[in-house]
């Protein structure tokens, strides 16, 4: 597993985070940081470079029929983290950068690279997964949670701010699903009167489980 990975937060008009790590032998080497103004710049960063391994993204990328647009993964996350639960909204409710630049950029990139392992990330919750602490950056925590970045990515890491963090971050479950050490989310079974639709082929939703 050799090649580079990318990460993407969609933050909106000037505040798309996005992240590309280089992976030798499956492990990080560097990875580098920045802000881009619209998906469109994210999807050209991504296109414009050889073909990623993989890439981790902040949408849904898959969506569920059952009610509110909740899917097993959701419930999943809710009912394993309850301090944070209210960070994990309804489908149907989610507006906005996640929801629309998120499936663009992944239908773009797809459309290029069919077989790109793809993977979605949820950065806030994930954070409290690996250390049982609320996500907050801000002030002096900003430097703490950027070490910690570093220590999970086993690479010097210092992005500017919450989108380029969540965007590195981002990466992790896509060499972690790589290496077939995270288990994926999207895997776990819907109810009786739902289904999983998946408007981009094969997705996971690798986690530290």
């Amino acid at each position: 597993m050799t090649g580079t990975v990318v990460g993407y937060d969609p933050g909106g008009n000037g505040n798309h985070g996005f992240a590309r790590a280089k992976v030798r032998d499956g492990d990080i080497v560097c990875v580098t940081t920045k802000i881009l103004q619209t998906a469109e710049d994210v999807v050209r960063s991504i296109l414009g470079g050889e073909k990623p391994l993989g890439l981790g993204i902040d949408t849904l990328t898959c969506w569920g029929t059952g009610h509110s647009g909740w899917r097993p993964a959701d419930w999943r996350l809710r009912d394993r983290y309850c301090p944070v639960k209210d960070s994990i909204v309804a489908p149907n409710s989610l507006y906005g950068a996640v929801s629309v630049n998120g499936m663009a950029v992944l239908l773009a990139v797809r459309r290029a690279f069919p077989d790109i392992f793809v993977t979605e990330t949820h950065p806030k919750v994930l954070y409290y997964a690996l250390l049982e602490e609320p996500y907050d950056y801000s002030g002096a925590n900003k430097s703490v949670m950027n070490d910690r970045l570093t220590s999970w990515l086993g690479v010097d890491v210092e992005p500017e701010n919450e989108h380029e963090w969540d965007a590195a971050i981002s990466i992790l479950p896509v060499v972690r699903g790589l290496r077939g050490s995270w288990r994926d989310l999207h895997d776990r079974p819907t109810k009786s009167r739902e289904r999983l639709v998946h408007p981009c082929g094969k997705t996971t939703y690798m986690w530290p489980e």
